[in-house]
């Protein structure tokens, strides 16, 4: 989830889940795969009190950056039965668009502009 100078000289890359990250701080934060179905996860979005769950772990994502955050989603996943185009996650429309720098990357190997 992170990347921060760490214990070993240098700069490190740390990984970590959301509930791992709580009450921790980096200079950089990365929150990849912001897809709905994965983040809010397919089972809270049943329920209310699920989806609301999930909001304040993304909320908890969110605020672990000190300096620099990045929120990223697919647009096209592989999984077992193939590929499936992904809708991002809900959150990310709920941010603040003041405070938001949306990059849209072209894929590679004549893929084109996939956003």
């Amino acid at each position: 989830m992170a990347a921060r100078q760490g214990d070993h000289e240098g700069e490190a890359v740390r990984l970590s889940t959301v509930h791992q990250a709580k009450g921790l701080e980096y200079g950089v934060v990365f929150v990849i795969m912001l897809c709905d179905g994965l983040f809010p996860s397919a089972r809270a979005m049943e329920t209310e009190e699920g989806e609301e769950e999930e909001r304040r772990l993304f909320y908890v994502a969110v605020t672990r950056a000190k300096d620099e955050l990045y929120l990223s989603h697919p647009r096209l996943r592989m999984g077992k039965g193939g590929d499936a185009w992904q809708t991002p996650s809900r959150f990310l429309n709920e941010l603040n668009r003041d405070l938001v720098n949306v990059w849209r990357v072209k894929g590679a190997g004549g893929l084109g502009d996939w956003g």
